[in-house]
C-alpha cells in the first residue's frame, strides 16, 4: 500500500526497514477495518477526527502512545472550518479527548512541554467493542424476517415503504414480502427479501428479480436510471449490505 512504501522509505532512511513497521502492526488493515467498522460509528464527528489522528501519529506508525500538542494540531486535522472558516476551539478538543477516554478509546498519561502524552487503543483492545457487535450480526442472520410480524414491518421500513420493483408506495394493504431466490431454495433471511406491491409480486410469478425489473424497463415502468437503481438494491440486499434495523431480541 501506499502507506507502507512511505513507511519503507523512511525505515531506509532511519535505518529501521520496512521489517520493523511491519512487525508493529504499521500495515495491518484489519485494525482500520474494525476502526471503521465498530468503533467509528460510536463517535462523533470530532471525536472521529481525534482518534484518527492520534492513530496517524500512534499506531498507524508502529507505536502504543504519542505527545501532541493540540493547539498546533489542531490545524493539521480533519475537523474542517465552520460557517465562518473558524476553527475548532481548543477548549472543544480538550473536552472530545475527555468523552474518548471516557468510553475508553485512549488513555491521557501525562501532561509534557511538548503536549499530551496519550496511548491509544483499538478496536479488539476494548473489551466488548467488537465482540458484541459480531454477536449481534451473526444473531440477525438467523431471524425469520417472513413469518415473524414484527420482523416482517422491519423489511419494509428498511424498504422505505416502497415496491423494490415498480417503486409504487406501499401501505399495509397492498406491502407484500417478496423472495428473491423463491422458496424452497430461498431463506427468510433480510437478504432474501424485498418489499414490494401485491400486484408486482403477482405479475413476477416465478421470474428472476433481474428479469421482472429488466421487463419493468421495457414497458417503461422504470427508467434506465431507475432500473439500474434497484438493481443495486437487490445486489446490495443479497450481499447482506442493507441489514434493517432491528433488535436481535425480537
Amino acid at each position: 500500500s501506499n502507506i507502507c512504501t512511505r513507511l519503507y522509505k523512511r525505515g531506509r532512511r532511519t535505518g529501521t526497514g520496512m521489517q520493523s513497521a511491519t512487525q508493529s502492526g504499521a500495515c495491518d488493515a484489519s485494525a482500520l477495518i474494525e476502526i471503521l467498522d465498530y468503533l467509528a460509528p460510536t463517535l462523533d464527528t470530532y471525536e472521529q477526527a481525534l482518534y484518527f489522528y492520534i492513530y496517524r501519529h500512534s499506531r498507524l506508525v508502529g507505536i502504543t502512545e504519542t505527545v501532541i500538542g493540540f493547539k498546533s494540531a489542531s490545524k493539521r486535522m480533519a475537523f474542517g472550518v465552520g460557517a465562518k472558516s473558524t476553527r475548532i476551539a481548543e477548549g472543544t478538543i480538550y473536552a472530545k479527548l475527555r468523552s474518548l477516554e471516557n468510553k475508553g478509546y485512549i488513555e491521557l498519561r501525562d501532561v509534557t512541554r511538548a503536549g499530551t502524552l496519550i496511548h491509544l487503543r483499538l478496536p479488539s483492545e476494548i473489551p466488548g467493542l467488537v465482540r458484541e457487535q459480531v454477536r449481534e450480526e451473526i444473531a440477525i442472520e438467523n431471524l425469520d424476517f417472513f413469518s415473524t410480524p414484527a420482523l416482517r414491518n422491519t423489511i419494509f421500513e428498511r424498504d422505505g415503504w416502497k415496491c423494490a420493483y415498480c417503486l409504487r408506495r406501499l401501505t399495509a394493504g397492498n406491502a407484500v414480502l417478496d423472495h428473491i431466490l423463491s422458496r424452497p431454495a430461498g431463506s427468510n433471511s433480510f437478504r432474501n427479501l424485498i418489499a414490494s406491491c401485491a400486484r408486482c409480486n403477482s405479475r413476477k410469478g416465478a421470474d428472476a428479480p433481474d428479469h421482472y425489473l429488466r421487463r419493468l424497463l421495457r414497458e417503461e415502468f422504470l427508467t434506465e436510471i431507475e432500473f439500474q437503481a434497484q438493481l443495486r438494491v437487490l445486489r446490495d440486499t443479497q450481499q447482506g449490505m442493507r441489514p434493517p434495523a432491528t433488535s436481535t431480541a425480537a
